[in-house]
């Protein structure tokens, strides 16, 4: 197999920057292990073997640098898919620099960004999303989000592709059978195909179902709380943050422009933005903070569509029919009000499919209801449509 890089040595600190206890300093290529004879000095009289860990010091000439551990793999068994060590010593940064500049003075180069994976994937060693799943690993900032990327990286994603493919290519198999061959009058099981096709289908929908999770995991989740102006939306905005970050007042139009946090629901990280409430109004400032609302809307995973449910439902008949196909979940708040409309959600039902979209009904000001919200939008995330 031709290789799409030079087979040149290349090192670099694996660990992160700053001090630390310990630090460790990858290096690949071929014949690298050639390069220990140079600058390390081994305690002990037994050879260095691969995937055994030997104790000694690092050298430049007569100077010790540090005492370190170092893990040699041979004949191509490393990370990277060819000869690899990596040097296990103490985390001071000036050490570490020391040692790499070592390195470079006895034929290595400093790695490029990501090079390490990339030579592991044109060596056959990991696959496109197993490379993707190792920065998702590192940037990983919830539990979830953690183990979704170890399954990817484990290969499990890759298993699953495969077991479609495999399916997809043996009906393609059936169907060409027949074509090529008419004179051996082969039957069209055209039921059998069709059902065939259906399960690929469904397996298609549950793999992009999941990349859509898997996103949320990574990337985490912008939901924008919309609705018309004394809606409720900084209230709940600032219960669900746990703190008074948004101003809230009787007054309409208080927010002008969006506010955002960061809250967890359920391993989901979820930036909520509340935004200024949607009326008609010559006010130019509160015009364009409406016109922003919107447009936020437009660019976020789920809208919260914040309903008053004290105040006439018509006034939000419009911004709600403009929300299309995009995953929606209908708060309906102040429950807790002597004027709370009872029939809401029957009233709601005349404008939109409810069977179509999440609601829930809450008392931000009370917090009644929120762990049931949290419990809704959790199961919109992970619907499968």
């Amino acid at each position: 197999m031709e290789k799409l890089y030079y087979e040149d040595i290349i090192c670099a600190k694996a660990t992160a920057n700053g001090a630390a206890a310990i630090a460790i300093v990858r290096v690949s290529g071929k014949d690298c292990l050639s390069m220990l004879d140079k600058i390390f000095r081994k305690v002990g009289s037994k050879p260095v073997e691969s995937h055994r860990v030997c104790y000694g010091d690092i050298i430049d000439g007569e100077n010790i640098i540090d005492s370190v551990v170092v893990l040699p793999f041979r004949d191509g068994t490393g990370f990277t898919g060819e000869e690899a060590f990596e040097i296990q010593c103490h985390g001071s940064p000036i050490v570490c620099q020391m040692i790499l500049r070592l390195l470079c003075q006895n034929g290595a180069r400093l790695a490029e960004p990501g090079e390490f994976s990339k030579r592991a994937f044109l060596n056959g060693k990991i696959d496109l999303s197993q490379a993707e799943a190792i920065m998702d690993i590192v940037n990983a900032s919830t539990k979830q989000s953690a183990m979704m990327a170890a399954r990817q990286l484990n290969g499990l994603v890759q298993k699953e592709l495969s077991a479609v493919k495999e399916r997809l290519t043996d009906l393609l198999a059936k169907i060409e059978v027949f074509i090529d061959y008419p004179e051996e009058d082969i039957s069209v099981d055209a039921e059998s195909w069709l059902a065939d096709i259906a399960i690929i289908k469904e397996e298609l929908r549950k793999l992009l179902a999941g990349f859509n999770r898997g996103r949320y995991y990574r990337e985490g989740v912008r939901a924008v709380l919309l609705g018309k102006t004394n809606s409720g939306k900084s209230t709940i905005f600032n219960t669900l943050l746990h703190e008074d970050k948004a101003i809230v007042s009787d007054i309409h139009g208080t927010t002008r422009d969006y506010l955002d946090g960061v809250i967890n629901i359920g391993g989901f990280g979820i930036r909520l933005y509340d935004t200024a409430g949607l009326r008609i109004t010559d006010d130019p400032i509160e015009r364009e903070g409406t016109r922003r609302s919107v447009e936020l809307a437009k660019n976020c995973d789920i809208v919260l569509f914040v309903i008053d449910g004290t105040a006439d439902l018509t006034e939000n008949e419009e911004n709600i029919r403009s929300l299309d196909d995009k995953k929606t979940l209908f708060i309906i708040n102040k429950t807790d009000a002597p004027q709370f409309h009872a029939d809401i959600k029957t009233k709601l039902s005349t404008i939109v499919r409810l069977s179509e979209y999440a609601v829930c009904e809450i008392s931000a000001l009370k917090q009644d209801g929120i762990d049931k919200f949290n419990e809704i939008f959790q199961s919109l995330l992970i619907k499968d449509n």
